[in-house]
């Protein structure tokens, strides 16, 4: 009977342990579950799109166009993270990167029924311009996780949704189409729109530009020292040539007077491409190119892969709430 009663007394001793640590998980999260106080290094890798006065002008025509995945970009760099606190963190990143954009993404829309012809897919799609640049990028963005906050429910789960947001600085390659032809060639130097040629035209920007990143993401920590996640990240520019398009069409006799002549004929014809893609004639000099009440703006859509650094210092929740 006494051993039967040890017995008995012995597992409701197991239980009640084993429901205290339960318990006590509860209130403390998982070391591998929560990002260290401390550094973490990692790199990123997607697809890129470029949000300028070229392509379509509504996000669900870029997307869903049929003709969206014959060109995708890429980009990726690599970045370091730092975590002072389970919701607060700040990343430095070096990214590098290409962006593509074409008119020809509206022809869904032209063979729409019922389209007028001076709708905007048919002045896209008969404008027939095309836009590629090449992008080195350097960014701090601060991360915030709401749902580590406090140290109750979503707190331990292992997927945590973030969003972040700070400055960034990038140089930029420009690049478009010659006549209907295939090969890109560079136009910073063309200055397509008379950038840079004093008088009443517009200025010419430098290579290096300011953005404004915006993101959002989810993030799995996959170990203690591992975590995958990912992002979207939307990018704000403070300029209109990132696709080199924005203002008016020039004519030939200013090419010509204020470039070398093989540079007047080559920007000619990349300038205006009407008249290569749809046999019409050229348009005229101070019509609308672009809109230049809209800045250019480029996102990418990434996957990130991330390495906590071993630290020794005192682990942040041994002692205190967060």
């Amino acid at each position: 009977m006494q051993a039967k009663v040890i017995r008995i007394f012995s597992v409701l001793c197991i239980a009640l342990a084993f429901s205290q640590v339960a318990d006590a998980q509860k209130y403390r999260p998982f070391r591998a579950y929560v990002d260290q106080d401390g550094w973490a290094i990692g790199m990123n890798v997607g697809m890129t799109d470029l949000w300028g006065d070229v392509g379509t002008n509504a996000a669900i025509d870029h997307y869903g166009n049929s003709g969206y995945f014959d060109k995708v970009n890429f980009m990726g760099g690599l970045f370091g993270r730092y975590t002072f606190h389970p919701s607060f963190s700040v990343r430095m990143m070096l990214n590098y990167g290409s962006f593509y954009a074409t008119d020809r993404w509206n022809e869904d829309g032209v063979k729409g029924d019922g389209l007028a012809e001076g709708s905007d897919y048919v002045q896209r799609f008969l404008r027939g311009q095309n836009a590629k640049a090449t992008i080195v990028e350097a960014s701090v963005l601060a991360e915030y996780k709401p749902f580590r906050f406090n140290i109750e429910g979503r707190a331990y789960r292992r997927g945590q949704l973030f969003i972040a947001a700070g400055i960034a600085a990038f140089h930029y390659t420009p690049y478009s189409t010659v006549a209907g032809g295939p090969t890109f060639v560079k136009t910073y130097d063309l200055s397509l729109e008379g950038q840079g040629w004093g008088g009443n035209y517009p200025k010419k920007p430098g290579r290096v530009q300011p953005a404004i990143p915006l993101a959002i993401g989810y993030r799995w920590d996959i170990g203690e020292r591992l975590n995958l996640g990912i992002e979207y990240m939307y990018r704000m520019t403070l300029f209109d040539y990132l696709d080199g398009v924005s203002g008016n069409y020039i004519s030939a006799f200013e090419y010509e007077q204020n470039l070398s002549p093989a540079d007047a004929i080559l920007a000619q014809q990349i300038a205006d491409k009407t008249q290569y893609f749809n046999n019409a004639l050229s348009n005229k000099p101070g019509t609308l190119r672009g809109n230049p009440g809209n800045n250019d703006a480029y996102s990418t859509f990434t996957i990130t892969f991330a390495f906590k650094v071993p630290v020794r210092n005192k682990i942040w929740w041994a002692d205190r709430r967060f």
